[in-house]
């Protein structure tokens, strides 16, 4: 989905990039491009991303629910599944309009309160694709993430380029998790020469995008993109650009409440 602070602050400008996510400046745009997406990422409906954790359980940020889409049809892999259900976390709130006048520090405490996390429960189970484990580790901080999306691009110097999200190429990035803070984890778009080979950040319609990372030669989920963080006036907001935070839903703060809802229906 369309992050909130992107639906009315993004610029638009011309574009000359041709892929999702937003990347390094110096580092060719093809050297982002995924050629196969892994198979546990799913698209939702409209906009936005959500993840396989079990046979017939799909994980996502809230945010990308724009309805009830129960009855609604959703591709796993190759195959369309019907939506048998949708679990919206309790503490899941959608923020004022006044939150987005002024200076940003409100609606960044809203963001930072909120629990952006909903289930997806489908009709039948997904037999020919392996759900992506949970992790559950506290220890995120200081760990390198691979992060998926087919959002809108741009790169660190000019920001994120809203017209580009038409485009749905799914691309990926690395960065590295500077803080794990309570239902968040977060981590700084950082700028060449001190930025990792395929440094990058997500974008307007990346949320819900996986974030993995690998252990003992397995993959984790450990994050879902959400939010990007803004200091001072909401009116000059540009996402997308060098030294700018942005946040994922942190799975390990929320691997109790995920299998309650599991074992519950």
């Amino acid at each position: 989905m369309k992050l909130i602070i992107f639906l009315i602050f993004v610029l638009l400008t011309s574009s000359q990039y041709s892929f999702a996510v937003i990347k390094r400046h110096d580092i060719p745009a093809k050297n982002y491009e995924v050629a196969k997406p892994p198979e546990y990422l799913v698209d939702m409906p409209h906009e936005g991303h959500g993840v396989l954790i079990a046979p017939r359980w799909i994980v996502t940020v809230a945010h990308t629910i724009f309805y009830d889409y129960t009855g609604k049809t959703i591709k796993v892999g190759n195959k369309d599944y019907e939506i048998a259900k949708v679990v919206i976390h309790s503490g899941y709130t959608k923020p004022d309009e006044s939150l987005f006048k002024g200076d940003s520090k409100p609606l960044m405490d809203f963001f930072k309160k909120r629990d952006d996390i909903a289930l997806i429960k489908l009709s039948s189970n997904v037999d020919d694709i392996t759900p992506i484990k949970l992790y559950e580790d506290t220890n995120e901080q200081g760990k390198t993430i691979t992060v998926y999306g087919r959002g809108a691009t741009g790169n660190g110097l000019v920001g994120e380029l809203a017209e580009t999200k038409k485009l749905r190429s799914m691309n990926s990035f690395q960065n590295i998790i500077e803080e794990s803070e309570g239902n968040w984890l977060s981590y700084k778009f950082d700028s060449p020469p001190n930025a990792l080979d395929l440094e990058g950040m997500h974008g307007s319609g990346d949320s819900g995008g996986s974030s993995v990372i690998i252990k003992k030669n397995r993959i984790y989920l450990v994050g879902l993109s959400s939010w990007q963080s803004w200091d001072g006036e909401l009116s000059l907001f540009k996402g997308g650009l060098y030294e700018n935070n942005a946040y994922q839903v942190r799975i390990s703060s929320y691997y109790k409440w995920i299998h309650s809802v599991i074992k519950s229906n």
